[in-house]
């Protein structure tokens, strides 16, 4: 009888052990996971480093538009002046 409860407590303990290990592995993968998200390349400081460049390029497409529209007003005037041969 005494063989057995220890058996059994032998057993438990094992048992602990081998649930802490999986819970301990799971808790390491998932920290691994979420500190990747937050500092590897999927980052937040990313995402917000490429929303500023489209704002910048969206601004400097704008301004390229203005300036190409300009300059295609000055050219057909220019081209107007020239006499026709």
């Amino acid at each position: 009888m005494m063989v057995k409860k220890k058996f059994n407590l032998i057993k438990s303990i094992n048992k602990f052990i081998i649930v802490t290990a999986i819970s301990i592995a799971v808790t390491l993968f998932l920290a691994n996971h979420v500190a990747d998200l937050l500092f590897g390349k999927n980052s937040l400081e990313v995402y917000t480093s490429l929303n500023k460049k489209e704002i910048h390029l969206k601004n400097e497409i704008k301004r390229l538009q203005q300036e190409n529209a300009r300059l295609q007003k000055e050219y057909f005037e220019l081209k107007n002046l020239e006499p026709e041969e």
